[in-house]
């Protein structure tokens, strides 16, 4: 029988829910699981290093038999298991077979599945994945990245590794279902040197999230639509960027994803009736660039200070759906009105 797993967010709680057993958190993160959660900035790492994160993950859920990652006939680079997994999907119900595990790795802490470039690398790796089911080494694919991974991209990837005929299961993995394992099992980090825990700096995300949530509930329902924040473009943004070391890469993903929804933020901050909002956005923009500038030193480049806020605000804040997103937009607006970084 033919049949494939279910999504790496179901996947990943039932590895979770069945690691808590033997897992003694401090009374403290009982009662708050924020309260000692590292911040795993996946982006961080080298190629080699994620192969090894990977590695390890699968030693837990497939078995001491995982093979670390090396090249294969064709140049590609993939890690091996055979036999009958320890506890994937779930110790109740394990696979048993062949397995072929691949590790797509990138720097770009705001990378998606849905991201063209990752497309092309899917697209690439099929023929190989065929091959592989064509000469009997491979039943189960599993692909792990560092990379967001939406419900709906999850959804499309496995339909299309579905169409590939006599392979047995197929899932993709993004950063959400690492990060998830590794909140479970930080020992695993700390272990291979990773170990994050004495982050640059801390922040209070209260203030500007009350603002964003604010902005959302503005916006849903409306239909007006999103001018073109033309009156940013005219700030030389090529002097400050190269001032705080802002990659071209992330300057243009800033103008393509969050420029456009400028001019709306700037109206809603200007608007009297939102004094009070406004006075906290300025307070977290204030705080925020006070800590950046203590403690940039411990950031390469000023995408990683942009994904590291990201990532600090969104990590324990319980948000609604599409507000997330409005967080790097306004990170993102922040720069561009030269309330975080260096001015040109």
């Amino acid at each position: 029988m033919i049949y494939y797993l279910q999504s790496g967010y179901d996947l990943i709680r039932e590895i979770c829910e069945h690691l808590y057993v033997h897992i003694d958190y401090p009374h403290k993160a009982r009662q708050n699981p924020f309260a000692c959660m590292t911040t795993y900035r996946l982006y961080e790492l080298h190629d080699e290093q994620f192969e090894q994160l990977v590695v390890q993950i699968c030693i837990q859920v497939l078995g001491t038999g995982t093979f670390s990652f090396a090249p294969g006939k064709d140049g590609g680079r993939d890690g091996r298991f055979t036999g009958t997994a320890q506890s994937y999907p779930s110790r109740e119900s394990p696979l048993a077979g062949k397995f072929v595990i691949q590790a797509k790795h990138t720097r770009n802490g705001a990378a998606s599945c849905s991201d063209r470039d990752f497309t092309q690398i899917l697209k690439k790796e099929l023929p190989r994945i065929r091959a592989l089911v064509k000469s009997g080494d491979l039943e189960h694919y599993l692909l792990f990245t560092n990379r967001r991974l939406t419900g709906i991209k999850d959804a499309q990837l496995r339909q299309r590794l579905r169409k590939l005929r006599n392979l047995k299961t197929g899932g993709v993995f993004g950063k959400e279902t690492i990060t998830s394992y590794l909140v479970g099992n930080h020992k695993l980090w700390r272990d291979l040197g990773f170990d994050r825990d004495e982050a640059p700096f801390r922040i209070n995300p209260t203030d500007l999230v009350t603002v964003i949530q604010n902005f959302h509930s503005t916006i849903t329902g409306s239909q007006t639509v999103f001018k073109s924040a033309t009156n940013f473009i005219h700030v030389k943004k090529q002097k400050k960027n190269k001032i705080n070391i802002l990659s071209e890469e992330y300057y243009e993903y800033i103008q393509r994803e969050s420029l456009p929804h400028f001019d709306r933020i700037k109206r809603f901050l200007e608007d009297s009736r939102n004094e009070p909002l406004r006075s906290m956005y300025h307070d977290a923009a204030d705080d925020l660039k006070g800590k950046i500038i203590t403690f940039r030193e411990s950031f390469s480049s000023f995408d990683e200070v942009l994904t590291y806020l990201y990532d600090e605000i969104v990590g324990g804040t319980a948000m609604a759906p599409g507000q997330k997103r409005l967080v790097k937009i306004f990170i993102h607006y922040m720069y561009f009105d030269c309330d975080i970084g260096r001015h040109a």
